[in-house]
Parts: structure tokens; sequence; C-alpha cells
């Protein structure tokens, strides 16, 4: 052993325990390996597992850890009825195994189900689909039918001869339903015969209140006699007979009156003359002409000509009935006035001498407002037989567009689409978390393609495996390497049996998958190339259910891995197997426990105490040895409950009784409640009728100490009891 090699092995190793406080005593939270090869004794359930793994964990580092675990390195491969060899190939299997039912569970989902009651993605994409395409036809159908009936509508027509299903969608768009009287109006328009062109109506332009103005001046205005006629002075009809008479009269001497009879003399002519003089005369020229005037304004009114609806679009109709209406009313008020300021002036001929009050009357309105709508309703008709054909269009589209309204309205077209778009989402919803899971699937397809590439094949150690199997007598089983011509998966093995027949991997017993497991990890150690770092080979309880044969293969393979181990490596044995325990280490001589590192481990129902062994007396010989080293581990333990005694206790009476051949009569005689008592706990854990233990540790070594007493084996007792 070279000086560097022997630094590297007294350095020792340290493991720290002390993220498990719940599982190891305060005093074996740290354990430190400083030999290089380690035995480890110690039952189920006390932390073996544990130290493994913390030993990988916290070494990996520095040191290539190997660590064995049961038969981790064999998983079953069911598509090709083989086992995975390896660890790498297992671990990889795993996660094969863990893809194929990822791969089945969504397989499930995305394929049509045998059953029909069975629900899964691809149903509800399908159902999904079929709903809406079915609400989809339902409308694209409504919208042929429609389609149809809006081309077939006549009287008048109203739409193209090439009207179709993508025409009636359009108009959905400007679908607006029309009054009785808009139906009427269109109707109409797209009957209609081509009209000529209509000029502007001229209505009286005329300054009403100038008139006004001029007939109040008139009666404003009187005349004063040159020569008073005491019988005319104030007496107007008797002024407007005399003026009267001097219009018919010739005016001459003697003429005879045409009233009176009577001689009207010269005096009289002078005297009437001067009465009725040129100021008279000329207020009457101006009342006259002012008369005449109003009459010729009277005359143009009348002649305001009434606005003809046969010249105009049947559209119009109404329009041109209330614009004739207002030019009659209209009409009617110019009258009155006008009617009204000719009494007046008439009046005021009639009274000449006398200065009459200004004539009052509210003014109307003039023609302005009548004479636009008028030229509103011209300019709109004239538009109109400008473009009459366009207009006709634009009535039949917007006759079309009322009836595409009345069809939606039927078929509740707005609660349809909706409904369609509702299934159009959900059908989305589902075909795109069926398009997701499609996906996935391909994924996993590619990830599992992926790790059977990763595969490596392990042909030479299943060789080695078969080779040394053969030598050992084992001839129920070995392994042949399959061809995977399907997926090219690398390091799987079939089970031949002795006659050549392949046998199901479901019948490999634990024991057979435990052996190939340890026979492969033994022999890939000789394969590990890391020649940087030192190992650290750790067996986690190796030894299962193997028989006889396999034991001692094993243990010959163990014993000759750790006396190959170089210097500066460890290898580090636990189990809880006593006769593994015993076998697997070399004979024990003298300065055995200073060559080789022995511990054990106990556990007082709560936390395990690490007890490092370092001469033979603290070690046992037997399975039978390890019971009495547990009983007294138990009773000295502080922690450790009373009852725990009680199950090595049994133990011990059980193998004793077997070893002398003792009935249980025999041995415990009197004592029976020794027995009752040992059994305690010892039932499953329904058994409602087991009795609570009630004794102290003391009590329970009494118990046992007479019973031993009893059988004259009190000397047997002291030899296993070293207190």
């Amino acid at each position: 052993m070279s000086s560097n090699n022997t630094k590297r092995e007294k350095a020792a190793i340290n493991i720290n325990l002390l993220n498990h406080p719940d599982k190891f005593s305060p005093s074996s939270q740290e354990l430190t390996i400083i030999r290089k090869v380690n035995f480890i004794f110690g039952k189920n359930g006390t932390g073996k597992t544990t130290m493994a793994d913390e030993i990988l964990s916290q070494l990996y580092t520095d040191y290539d850890v190997c660590v064995f675990k049961d038969f981790d390195g064999v998983i079953e491969n069911d598509r090709l009825n083989a086992v995975a060899l390896g660890t790498e190939n297992a671990r990889i299997q795993k996660e094969i195994d863990v893809v194929n039912r990822k791969i089945a569970e969504i397989e499930k989902q995305i394929i049509q189900p045998d059953g029909q009651a069975v629900e899964n993605l691809f149903t509800k994409a399908e159902k999904s689909k079929k709903t809406y395409e079915e609400q989809k036809n339902k409308i694209n159908n409504f919208f042929t039918a429609s389609a149809r009936k809006i081309k077939n509508v006549s009287n008048p027509q109203i739409a193209k001869t090439t009207y179709d299903k993508l025409s009636f969608q359009e108009d959905i768009k400007k679908a607006n339903l029309l009054s009785e009287a808009n139906i009427t109006e269109y109707k109409n328009i797209i009957r209609a015969d081509k009209k000529a062109e209509v000029s502007n109506i001229l209505f009286l332009n005329v300054d009403l209140s100038s008139h006004l103005e001029s007939v109040n001046a008139i009666l404003q205005c009187s005349v004063v006699q040159t020569k008073d006629i005491p019988e005319l002075t104030s007496q107007a009809e008797k002024q407007n007979f005399a003026r009267q008479g001097m219009s018919i009269h010739e005016q001459k001497s003697g003429e005879i009156c045409a009233f009176c009879g009577n001689e009207i003399t010269t005096e009289r002519w002078q005297l009437l003359g001067n009465y009725f003089n040129d100021k008279v005369k000329q207020l009457e020229r101006r009342i006259a002409d002012r008369i005449t005037k109003i009459k010729s304004e009277l005359k143009a009114l009348y002649e305001i000509e009434k606005i003809e609806k046969d010249k105009f679009y049947s559209k119009f109709e109404q329009d041109i009935i209330n614009v004739n209406l207002k030019v009659n009313t209209k009409r009617n008020e110019y009258k009155e006035f006008f009617e009204s300021l000719q009494s007046a002036l008439e009046e005021k001929y009639k009274n000449l001498f006398i200065k009459s009050a200004p004539f009052e009357i509210i003014i109307p309105a003039n023609f302005n407002e009548i004479e636009k709508e008028c030229k509103t309703l011209v300019d709109k008709h004239n538009e109109l037989a400008l473009n009459l054909t366009a207009e006709q269009e634009k009535a039949k589209n917007t006759l079309r567009y009322h009836e595409v309204k009345k069809i939606l309205n039927e078929f509740k077209y707005d609660d349809e689409s909706i409904k369609l778009v509702t299934l159009n989402a959900a059908n989305d919803l589902a075909q795109n978390e069926l398009q997701e899971k499609r996906t996935e699937f391909r994924n996993k397809q590619n990830e599992r393609t992926a790790l059977i590439l990763q595969t490596k094949d392990e042909e030479k150690i299943a060789g080695k495996i078969n080779s040394l199997l053969k030598k050992m007598g084992v001839v129920s089983f070995s392994l042949m390497l399959v061809e995977d011509n399907e997926e090219n998966q690398k390091g799987q093995y079939q089970i031949k049996s002795y006659d050549e027949s392949i046998r199901s991997i479901t019948e490999l017993s634990k024991g057979e998958k435990n052996i190939i497991a340890f026979l492969y990890f033994i022999f890939s150690l000789e394969s590990i190339d890391n020649k940087s770092k030192p190992k650290i080979i750790v067996l986690d309880d190796p030894m299962t259910s193997n028989d006889d044969t396999m034991q001692y293969l094993m243990i010959g393979e163990i014993q000759k891995l750790y006396r190959g181990l170089e210097d500066g490596n460890y290898f580090i044995l636990l189990t809880h197997n006593c006769h593994f325990y015993l076998n697997v280490r070399p004979r024990i001589g003298e300065n055995f426990y200073d060559k080789y590192g022995v511990f054990h481990l106990y556990s007082d129902g709560k936390r395990t105490t690490i007890k490092c062994i370092s001469k033979g007396k603290q070690d046992f010989n037997s399975s039978y040895e390890t019971l009495w080293k547990e009983l007294v581990f138990l009773y000295r333990a502080n922690e450790a409950e009373p009852d725990l005694m009680l199950s090595p206790c049994r133990k011990i009476c059980e193998t004793y009784m077997n070893f002398t051949k003792k009935s249980i009569e025999a041995f415990y005689g009197d004592n029976i409640n020794a027995k009752k008592l040992f059994d305690v706990n010892q039932h499953s854990i329904d058994d409602f009728e087991a009795d609570a233990n009630g004794k102290t540790k003391n009590e329970i070594k009494d118990i046992l100490y007479n019973l031993f007493k009893d059988n004259d084996a009190e000397e047997h007792m002291n030899s296993y009891w070293r207190e």
C-alpha cells in the first residue's frame, strides 16, 4: 500500500445525518467511516436507506458513489416481454414506462372509445363539432331558402335573377323594416313612368306694409270747402248725393235736377263748383288709384297657379296637397287684407271732408316659406325625373331590405346567430383541447423514442451473468438479448427457461430479479472508467428472498468485490439479514475489528442509535444472539417504551423452545400469563381483544428471568444478558 493511498484511506469519510433528527438520536447524527470495508447491521426501519442516500448526496462530488438498492437495475418491459438490464437502462425504462402510461392515458382521450357511454376529449370534440355543424347548416339552409323567397317576390320585383344566399347575407347588414306608407311610396316609384321636369311656381311678391301705409295716408287726409253750403255741412249723405248729382248732370243753366225736378240755376252750379273744388277731386283720384292697385293685387292673387299633382310623381302627392292647402290659406289671408283696405278707402270716399282714423290690421306673412317649400318639392321631383332609374333601383333595394328584415325576424335570426357563435366557441375550445392532447401525444411518442435511443447494449455483462449462473448450477433461467426491430431499444433481455422456452416476465420472482440486478451492478463496476475519483460502493440490503444457491453466489461475489478493493476506495454493506451479515464477512480472527468497520443500528421505537462494534463480545454470531442484543439495548435505552421489549422476548422464547424441543406448556408451565404478556401487540391492528401492557422494563426482565430459571436455564440467560 502506497503512502498516498494510505493517506486517502486514513482521511475517512463523514456522513452527516443532522437533517434527520426524527430518525437518529442526538448521539448518532454523524457517522465516520475510517475502514476500507464496512459492515452495518440494522433491522428494517432503522435508517439504512437514509444513510445510503446521504452518502450519495454528500460525497458524489469527491467520490464515484455506486449504490445498489434491491432490484432497481431490473425493470420489466411489457412491450417486449423483457427486462431492461442495467442501472441506466432500468432508469430509462422507468421513464419509458411513465411515458407509456401517459401515452396510454392520452390515447384514451383522443381515440374513439369502444363504449357509447364513454366520454372523452374525442367524443366531446365530435359532439361539439356535430352540434355546431347542425346549427351552421340550419342557418345556411335558411340563407338559401330566404334568397329563393326574395328572388321570387314580384309586383314589383325587388331582386335580380342572380340573387343567391351570398346576396342575402350581404343584405342582412342593411335589413330594416318600413312603414306601410314608405312601402307604398317605394312601390309607386318602381311602377312610375318617366315624367317631365316642372318649373318653379311664382308667387305674389308685394309689400303689404306699403299698401297699408298708403291707405292710412289717404284716410288721414281731408278737404276744406271754399264756400259753405249750410244744408250740406256735416251731412255726408247729402254731400255724396250732391257730388253724384254733379257727375250725372251737364251743369247748364236752367237744367232740371234729375232727383227733385227743379231748375238748377247758374248761381247754384257755381256754388256747388266751389264746394267740390280741385282738392276734393284730387283726393278722390288718390282713393280711386289705390283701389285700382288693390284690385290689381287681388287679380294677381287669384292668378297664382294651383300645383297640379298629375305633373308630379305620386310619391309627392301628399306634399302637393299640403302645399296647395297652405297656398289657399295664404291667398285667403291676402284677400282679406286687400278687401279690408279697399273697404276702408271706399268709406273714405264718402267722407272726404272728415279726417279718418288710421286703419289697423295684422299684415299677413309673405309667400317666402311656401315658395321655398314649393321649390324643394319641384327640385325633388326634377331630381327624381332626372334619376328615375337610380331611384327605382334604390326603392327596390329598400323594399328588399324590408323583406329581408321580415324573414330574419320570423326566423329569430339574432338568437340563432348568437347560438351559432356560442357553439362555434365551444367547438373551437373542444377542438383545441383535442389538438393539444394530440400534440402532447406526439410529443410523448417523440420523448419515448428519444429515451429508447439512450438505451445501451449490455450484452457483454449479460453474458457474464449467464456464465456465472451456469457455473453455480443455476439452470432455471438465463438472459437472452431481444432484437427490437420496431423501436431499436437496446439492453432488453427476455428470460429463457431451462427448456429453451421464453418465460413471461410477470413470472420472474423477486429473488430472480434481485440476483440479476445484483450481478449487473457487480459486473458494471468493472466497466466504470472514472479513475480520477476514488469509489464508494454501497450495497443497501442486497440480500432479499433468494434461495441458498443465490445467497452463496451473492456472498461469493461480494467477498471477491471487497477483497479486490483498491486502497482509497470504500465498501459499505448495509443489511437486515443476520445470516447474510455473518456469512458475507471474512472469518473473524485476530485484528478483525481493527481491519473492518462494523456497526449495529438499534431503534428504541422512535429514533436509531448507531453503535460501533470494536470487539467480538459486542457483536453476535447468530440470529438468536441478535434478539438478546436488541432486548438488552431496549432495556438500557432511556427513551424506549417497555412494550418494545415484548417482541424480542417472545421470539427468544420461541427460538429457545424450538432448539430445546420444549412445548409451550412445558416451557411456560404455571406462568402462562407471561406468554400472554409477550403476545401483547403481536396481533393484527384490528384485534381488539389484545391486552395493553402495563409492565415496567424491570418487571419484564424479571418475568423473562423467572421463565428461564424455572426451565433450569438461568445461566443461559445470564450468558446473553450482558449489562
